[in-house]
């Protein structure tokens, strides 16, 4: 196969960055840098993996489960078909937490995946440590391993719990997730690669909000009396989202993502 091979076989599966996939797939299995592999487009590439890589991307596999690692927030994170895969519009919970606690300050992660959102903020505040939870015993143990690859398993821990489960213990200055808030209607119409990735961690089976109103339910029990409370959601759910806070006397701001829809509510808790 070549690289312009590659290329016309993704774009034919509809792939729609059929050449920057191509790319991907074969800097990680050829080990050659972009700027090689486009300068002889022709080259033959026969790396042990690729011909099973390219196939398994043509089937609609996400890029990422092949390739095993993605970035987020400048950071790599393991990924696998235990957890979601990291997307740019997380990084607002993680830049939330990053900019909001305080000095020394405290954090509970729920629904958790992969632990970038944690892991990510604690990266980049070395004075903060962390809680990350999830009803998923694999994808804690992919957050464990993320924790380690980012060196911060000393600040941040995981723990196995549900969302729904109310909160006893200690309280913390913060507490964000990005709960399942795919609604069962939209799931039958998602793209074929979120068939791959964990539908429990995408979806709540009904409106997609009943796992938000059990955050910020537990949330509430959890943060601290001026803390930070901040939930990842739909772009069409944050007029839902706002009542849901209300209902706990606080009223929300919202954080648009990177196409300006509404995608992260946060308040502060009273």
């Amino acid at each position: 196969m070549t690289l312009d091979e590659i290329t016309s076989r993704l774009d034919a599966a509809g792939i729609r960055a059929a050449r920057f996939e191509a790319l991907c797939l074969a800097e990680h299995f050829e080990g050659k840098s972009r700027a090689a592999l486009l300068a002889d487009r022709h080259a033959p590439l026969d790396a042990d993996g690729l011909a099973e890589a390219v196939r398994r991307r043509e089937n609609r596999e996400p890029l990422q489960y092949i390739i095993g690692k993605w970035e987020f927030y400048g950071l790599p994170f393991i990924v696998d078909g235990s957890c979601l895969i990291p997307r740019p519009d997380t990084e607002l919970l993680a830049e939330a937490l990053r900019e909001r606690l305080p000095e020394g300050g405290t954090f509970l992660d729920m629904c958790t995946g992969s632990g970038c959102v944690a892991i990510a903020a604690a990266k980049y505040r070395p004075d903060i440590t962390g809680v990350g939870a999830d009803i998923s015993e694999d994808a804690i143990a992919t957050a464990r391993k993320n924790a380690e690859l980012n060196g911060v398993a000393d600040r941040v821990s995981f723990i196995v719990r549900d969302v729904r489960e109310p909160w006893s213990g200690e309280r913390f200055d913060a507490s964000v997730a990005n709960p399942p808030y795919v609604t069962a209607e939209e799931m039958e119409k998602v793209s074929p690669e979120l068939r791959f990735e964990p539908r429990i961690a995408l979806t709540d089976e009904g409106d997609g909000l009943s796992l938000i109103r059990a955050f910020v339910r537990l949330a509430h029990g959890a943060v601290k009396d001026g803390g930070l409370i901040a939930v990842e959601h739909g772009a069409s759910q944050g007029d839902e989202v706002k009542k849901i806070f209300e209902s706990f006397g606080m009223t929300p701001d919202t954080l648009p993502d990177i196409e300006g829809r509404p995608r992260v509510s946060l308040a502060e808790r009273k």
